[in-house]
C-alpha cells in the first residue's frame, strides 16, 4: 500500500481513499478572523475546488496572472505568477476563474517524481483532473483602480493605489504557486507579490518556452525541465543536512539571487508602462494596468527553505531591497567561509520551525545575525512552537493527516491554521515596521518583540541547543 516502495501491493480502493482525502473540503479559517467577504466567497467555491487553503485576511479581492518575459541576460525567460489587489467588483461566477494551484498536470507529475512515486505519469493524470486544487485568487482579474465595463460605482473616480512589492522565492521542489497562502494574503492587504519560478533545476519541474523546430520565428513550444537529482539522492530521498552537494546548491542559490534581481527589473518595466511579451501566449490581459501602480521604493524579498537562503543572498547583493523574511531557511547552500562574507545591511527576520532545524544550520543563521550588529540593523530570529517545515507553506491545507504518509511529510503537531495565523502575523508586523514604515509599529510590538501580549506560540530565539 505504500506506493513509494512497492506499487504491486497498491489497491484501487487505496487510491480511491487517497484521492478522496486529497479532494476533501477542509474549510477555511474562522471567518471572524478573516476579511468577511473574502472568507465567505472562497468558502462557497465548492467541495473539491475550495480544498482548504485559508481565505486571505485583507480587505482586497485578490487577482493573479502568469507572465514569462525574456529580459537581457536571461536566455530562458523569467517566469512569475503576479498576485495583486484586484478590482472589488470581481466575484465568483465572474469571467475570471479561481487560479489553478498546478497550472499544468506536468507539475503534478514532477512532484510525484521528486517524491519517487511509481508510475508518476498515470498518477499525475488522475490527480490533476480529479483534485482540481485552486488558489483564492481570480486569474486574469483587473487590478484595483482599473476600469471595467461592468463597473458603475464600485470605486471613486480615478481611485488608484501604489502597491509595495514583495518577491517570493519557493523552496526545493517548489514552483511559482508554492507559497499560495502567504502570497494571496499579502495581496489582499495591498501588496503586489511576484512569485518567481526558479530555473536552477531545483524545481520538481519547470516550464520553458523554446523555438519550435522548423517553424516561423517566434512560434514557441513547451519544454519541461526536471529536477536535477544529485548523486547523494540517487539511492535515497533528499537529506537537508547532506553536505556532499554544497557546490551545486551554492551555484543554485546564486542563480536564485539573480532571479530576484531580474524580477525587480521586470516590475520596473511594468511600473514604467513598458512593453512586455508574455511568452505563455495568453492573450487578453492588459499588463499596462500596472503602470504607476507599483511602489518599487518599497521592495522586499522573502522565501521558504531554499527560498530562505535565496532571500539572504539577494539581500546581500541587492540594495534596492529594503528588508527580507527567511522562513525556515536552509543554510547548507552557504559554505562556512561564505557566511562570514555576507554583508546584509537591511532588516531581516528569520522565522524558524520547531521540528526541522538542526545545530549547524542554526549556527549559520546566528552568524548571519551577527553581521547585522556590525551594521546597526535589527536582528531577529523567532521559532513557531511545535511547527514543522511544511507549516509555512500550503501542504497541510492540501493533504490531510492520512495522506501525508504517502509523501514522507511529518504530521503537524500544531494546528495548521494556528501556525498559519502566527506566521502571517509575524510577516505583516515586520513589513509594517520595516517596509511600510508604519509609525504605529515603531514602538514595542508583542508579536515581534515579545513581552506582554506576545504569542504563546512564538519562541523568541531558537529551541535548538547550540553549545
Amino acid at each position: 500500500q505504500d506506493f513509494r516502495q512497492d506499487f504491486r501491493d497498491f489497491k484501487i480502493s487505496d487510491f480511491k481513499d487517497f484521492v478522496c482525502e486529497c479532494t476533501r473540503f477542509q474549510g477555511v479559517a474562522d471567518p471572524s478572523t478573516m476579511a468577511e467577504r473574502n472568507a465567505e466567497g472562497w468558502k462557497g467555491f465548492g467541495l473539491v475546488k475550495g480544498i482548504g487553503i485559508p481565505a486571505p485576511t485583507g480587505k482586497h479581492v485578490v487577482g493573479c496572472v502568469d507572465l514569462m518575459h525574456k529580459l537581457e541576460g536571461d536566455s530562458d525567460g523569467l517566469l512569475v505568477r503576479l498576485f495583486y489587489p484586484a478590482h472589488p467588483t470581481v466575484r465568483e461566477g465572474d469571467e475570471y476563474p479561481y487560479a489553478r494551484l498546478t497550472p499544468n498536470r506536468m507539475y503534478t507529475k514532477g512532484l510525484l517524481e521528486f517524491f519517487t512515486f511509481k508510475f508518476p505519469g498515470a498518477l499525475s493524470f488522475l490527480l490533476y483532473y480529479l483534485t482540481d486544487a485552486r488558489q483564492p485568487a481570480f486569474y486574469g482579474a483587473p487590478l484595483y483602480g482599473s476600469s471595467r465595463a461592468d463597473s458603475e460605482s464600485a470605486l471613486p473616480k480615478n481611485a488608484t493605489m501604489k502597491c509595495p512589492v514583495v518577491v517570493y522565492s519557493h523552496g526545493l521542489s517548489g514552483m511559482r504557486t508554492s507559497g499560495t497562502t502567504v502570497c494571496c494574503d499579502l495581496a489582499s492587504h495591498g501588496y503586489a507579490v511576484a512569485s518567481v519560478e526558479h530555473r536552477d533545476r531545483s524545481c520538481s519541474i519547470s516550464l520553458k518556452r523554446v523555438q519550435k523546430p522548423g517553424a516561423a520565428e517566434g512560434e514557441l513550444v513547451d519544454e519541461w525541465v526536471g529536477y536535477l537529482r544529485p548523486d547523494s539522492e540517487k539511492d535515497s530521498f533528499f537529506d537537508p543536512q547532506c553536505l556532499e552537494d554544497v557546490p551545486l546548491r551554492h551555484e543554485q542559490v546564486k542563480t536564485r539571487s539573480f532571479d530576484v534581481k531580474q524580477v525587480l527589473k521586470l516590475l520596473d518595466i511594468l511600473n514604467d508602462g513598458g512593453t512586455v511579451h508574455n511568452m505563455l501566449d495568453e492573450d487578453g490581459f492588459d499588463f499596462g494596468m500596472f503602470k504607476g501602480c507599483l511602489d518599487l521604493d518599497k521592495a522586499a524579498v522573502m522565501g521558504h527553505s531554499f527560498g530562505g537562503s535565496a532571500t539572504v543572498m539577494a539581500l546581500s547583493e541587492e540594495p534596492r531591497l529594503k528588508c527580507g523574511i527567511a522562513m525556515d531557511s536552509w543554510m547548507v547552500p552557504f559554505p562556512d567561509d561564505l557566511v562570514a562574507e555576507l554583508s546584509i545591511k537591511q532588516p531581516l527576520l528569520f522565522i524558524n520551525s520547531y521540528d526541522w532545524q538542526w545545530k549547524e544550520n542554526v549556527q549559520k543563521i546566528l552568524r548571519v545575525k551577527e553581521s547585522f550588529n556590525q551594521h546597526g540593523s535589527e536582528k531577529s530570529l523567532v521559532t513557531i512552537n511545535e511547527s514543522n517545515h511544511f507549516n509555512q507553506v500550503d501542504v497541510f491545507f492540501l493533504l490531510s493527516r492520512s495522506t501525508t504518509r504517502y509523501v514522507d511529510i511529518p504530521v503537524s503537531r500544531i494546528d495548521p491554521l494556528i501556525a498559519c495565523k502566527v506566521n502571517l502575523e509575524l510577516i505583516h508586523a515586520f513589513y509594517q515596521r520595516h517596509l511600510l514604515k508604519d509609525p504605529g509599529y515603531e514602538q514595542n510590538v508583542p508579536i515581534l518583540d515579545g513581552g506582554d501580549g506576545c504569542s504563546e506560540h512564538v519562541i523568541y530565539g531558537t529551541n535548538i541547543e547550540i553549545t
